[in-house]
Order: C-alpha cells, then structure tokens, then sequence
C-alpha cells in the first residue's frame, strides 16, 4: 500500500524500524506486499530462515503473528487477503531474542521466562507445572513446553510458535567457545520443545543471521525445514528489483529530483548500491530494504545498513583464519560451505551469512561469491584493510577515501594511484610470509585496490591462470587496469589493446581510461603507471 505524492502532496510513510505488522497497517506505512507466500509456507510445519540483520525478519514474523491470530482487517488489499476464506484463529508464542541481552545466559534465561510469563498472563492460562519451581527457577524448556500445552488446552487448537534472532546468544559470544557452547547447551532443551511439543504445534517459524548446523543446539528439533537457500523464497525477505519499481516509483523520482538525474539514472545508481544479494540458486536478486527505505526517506545515498551495526566479529575472524582475503571471491565452495557454522579455518560462511559476500554464480553444487554492492563494498574495505595496512585506522581511511573519492570523479589518475601506491606500501610483507609467489602479494594488493576503489565505483576483479585486469566503473568513466610485476607499463598497456580488455566498455557513452600499472616486487608497492 503506497500514498501517492504529488496529486495529494502526501508523503509515502516509509517504515524505518518499524517491526510491528500491526503498527505499520494501522498507520498506513509503505508495505511491499510479502503476503503471497503464505498460502505456501502452510505446506509444511517447521520452517527456518537465515538472513542478514535489517532485511525484515522481525516484520514477516509479525505479519505471521496477524495472520495466525486472524485479525483479517489488517490484509484488506494485500494478496492474502484474496484467498484465505477462514481467517481461523490460533494462539501464537513469539519470543523475539532480539531484544534480550545475550551475553550472559543466565540473564538471557531470566528474560525468556519474563516473555513467557507474559504470554501466560496475556492468554490468562495456568501452566501445569506452576508453583513447582519459582519463576526465577523454572527450568526454560519445561516452561516453554507448559505454555504450548496450556493454550492448546484452553483454546482447542494447535499453537504458532514464532521465535526470532533465535542466533543473538551465539552471535554475541562468537569468539569465546566456552561461552558459547555453554549458551547451545542451556538453550537446547528450549528449542527442544518443537519436537517434544510436536503434536501441539499448528506451525513454527525461526529466523537468525546463523545457522548452526554443525551443533547440537537443534539436535532435539531437527525436524526444521531450512528455506535460507530454497530459490521460491529467494525474494522472501528483501526487495525485489520489480517491488522497488512498483513501490517505491515516487520515492525515486524524488531522489532522482534531488539529485538532479533523470529518473533511469537514479535507479541503475541506487542497483549498484544497495541491490546485488542473491541467496539462493535462482537469478534472483533483492535490495537491502533498510537501506533503500532509508535512501527515500533522506533522499541521501549514505551508507545506512553499514553505519546501523557494528561487525568487528568479521575482521577477527578473517584476521586469525588460513583463509586468504582475496580467496573469498574468487574460490568455488559448496551449498555445504555456505550453511556451515562459522569457522576459524574457513570464515566464509560467516560473510555470506552476514550478508557481506553473496552468490555470484552457480554450477551445479558449487558457488562463487562477490560483494553484494558499493555500500558492502565500501564497509569491507573500512573493515579489512586496517588488518593488513600496518598503523592504518578509521581516520586514515576516511582520508584515503575522501582522496579516492575525488580523484575518481575528476578522472585525476596520477592523483588516485599516487594515493593506492601510498596504501599498499604499508602492507608489510611478513604478514604474507605464506604466499611464495610475488603474484601472491600482487592478488592481495589488488584487491585492497579493488575494495577501496569500491567506496564510489562498482569494481570486478577477472581471473585466469594467475593473470590479472580490473575494471572500475564510475558513472562518468570506466577504468580498465592491467597490472604486470617487474616489467614497464607499456607492456601492460599492449595487453590491454591485445586482448581487448577495454572493447566491452567503449559503447557505454561513457570515457574509457585504460591503465597499464608496474608492480615492483621489491619495493613491493605500485612503481609506475600510465595511462591512454
């Protein structure tokens, strides 16, 4: 549902943290329409999904809520609303773990008490096991069980069993295993109850950023159908190129006016930036919604997805991994890989999972991943770089950038490799001791080029037998880079017309610049360039 702007000078709502189905209905916010799918989920009874954090989780499951309850005037409109003729009411648990602290399981226990108790007081029931134990004692899986049973007594139907961020008591202690295993071990007779409970449970729904499936948190409820990389809910949770179209056709104009380009323009510019996560085999693509409403909302192209959470969990891990930087997008790993739980040895189902790398390509079983988009580009860069740049931070990487930025956008070439060579010569080479061969060191140099270049360009790094070229697209120019070790930059240049690495770009409209760069292995920096 969208207001118009313009006839009635009215201004869509955009529901910027709103997670409340209700809320948002009431109050006539901006709602992409995600009730289609419905009809089938009911299909089958236990479902878990695993997105980034922002991509709406916390709003389906509050659209689950209503549904499941009945409240049928809240769907007038929507696709849902056209074909469920019962509108059967059912009583609903939803503990949302999101809003607890999570650092100190016996604290987190007390909270799920707290939520189940006011389930129980909401519902007016009595659990059977009340007044055996105290509410600070009562064990969490019994209590959870004994709410089940008690609305399903009470009420004569089956209960819905909705449980939210299901991972932020993992997340929070990812990188300390005693507290964690601890935290998978109290929390395992709670989850426990979806199987125990079977027979009382109508339908449940999990959602997390993790999925731990090498534990044993879900090992007495492992009748849990994972739809994370199913391609029918590829779309689920997130937007769809066709949904920014149909929704959102005024909040682009707007930007498009703000900005002063024609509205074509702003939406390849707001693709670049915000769109590019695909999660499952299908070619199917969706924009972070926190950010893209966040974008309508200012008319500003900021970084609001990177800016609204911190994760350094990510640099730790990459930093204390065998898992070289550059390999992150230009291996091939299995569905396996991606689902697994986080690891020291191979973090990358920790960027996938997080939503900072996404599916590329597929063949078969196989994927490749890539950075989502400039906003993710620009986040991976601020975060990785500082662990391979001897004494670089947060302030040196906002001028570098601010740097980069301006030397790109006035196609100042000397200025922007003055700038990269400055950068990579504080790698230091004992952090990459492991890579015996110098086109090693060149592969981790050029993909800091290619993340900072990122921070205002769309980048894409092709590889073939150890021979590398990158391609930087501006929405003015096209920068095409061959890089050679030792030798002149001439003869990185003929490679460019050899090859003809620049012919795909020459009839975009836009300038084409090609860069032939000399890598120097003892100085182990960029030496000399030049540019036609």
């Amino acid at each position: 549902m969208m207001e118009e702007v313009g006839r009635n000078n009215i201004v869509p709502r955009y529901p910027i943290g709103v997670q409340s189905f209700e809320e948002l209905r009431a109050n006539g916010y901006l709602y992409v329409d995600k009730t289609g799918y419905i009809p089938s989920l009911l299909s089958n009874k236990y479902y878990f999904m695993s997105r980034p954090r922002r991509f709406g989780k916390s709003l389906f499951l509050s659209t689950l809520e209503s549904y499941f309850k009945g409240r049928k005037e809240l769907f007038e409109g929507l696709a849902i609303h056209e074909v469920e003729k019962e509108w059967v009411k059912y009583p609903v648990v939803h503990i949302d773990f999101n809003t607890m602290n999570a650092t100190d399981v016996e604290e987190l226990k007390d909270e799920i008490r707290k939520a189940l108790f006011d389930i129980i007081s909401q519902y007016q029931i009595e659990v059977c096991s009340y007044g055996l134990w105290s509410n600070e004692n009562y064990p969490i899986g019994t209590l959870f069980e004994d709410v089940v049973v008690a609305l399903h007594n009470k009420y004569g139907r089956q209960v819905v069993v909705l449980v939210d961020e299901y991972d932020k008591p993992f997340i929070e202690v990812l990188d300390n295993e005693t507290m964690r295993d601890n935290a998978i071990a109290e929390l395992r007779p709670f989850f426990g109850v979806l199987k125990s409970a079977d027979k009382y449970i109508k339908f449940a729904f999990l959602t997390g950023v993790s999925r731990f499936r090498n534990t044993t948190i879900f090992s007495g409820a492992n009748n849990l159908l994972d739809i994370s990389m199913d391609r029918e809910y590829g779309s689920l949770m997130g937007i769809s190129h066709g949904e920014m179209l149909e929704y959102f056709n005024e909040g682009i104009s707007g930007i498009a006016e703000y900005y002063g380009v024609p509205f074509d323009k702003m939406v390849e510019t707001l693709r670049d930036r915000y769109d590019g996560y695909r999660f499952t085999r299908a070619e199917e693509w969706v924009y972070n919604p926190f950010s893209l409403l966040n974008a309508f909302k200012t008319q500003t192209l900021d970084d609001y997805w990177v800016m609204s959470g911190s994760s350094k969990i990510l640099s730790t891990y990459l930093r204390e991994s065998e898992f070289a930087i550059d390999e992150l997008t230009s291996e091939w790993v299995s569905a396996n890989q991606l689902a697994s739980t986080y690891s020291k040895v191979n973090p990358v189902s920790l960027f996938f999972q997080t939503g900072y790398l996404t599916i590329d390509k597929v063949d078969g079983n196989l994927f490749l991943l890539k950075i989502p988009n400039e906003e993710v580009q620009g986040a991976m860069a601020q975060l990785i770089i500082p662990e391979f740049v001897q004494g670089f931070n947060d302030v040196h990487y906002e001028r570098y950038r601010a740097r980069l930025l301006k030397s790109i956008k006035s196609g100042d070439v000397d200025a922007m490799m003055t700038t990269l060579r400055s950068l990579l010569a504080g790698i230091p080479y004992e952090e990459i001791v492991d890579m015996k061969l110098q086109e090693k060191h060149l592969h981790l140099c050029l993909y800091i080029i290619f993340l900072m270049l990122g921070t205002c360009a769309r980048c894409e790094i092709s590889q073939s037998g150890g021979r590398l070229d990158m391609v930087a697209q501006t929405p003015w120019r096209v920068y095409v880079f061959e890089f050679k070790i030792d030798e002149t930059p001439e003869a990185a240049l003929s490679q460019i017309e050899e090859r003809g690495y620049a012919i795909p770009y020459e009839g975009t409209g836009k300038e084409v610049l090609k860069i032939g760069v000399n890598f120097s292995s003892r100085l182990r920096t960029i030496e000399s360039w030049k540019v036609v």
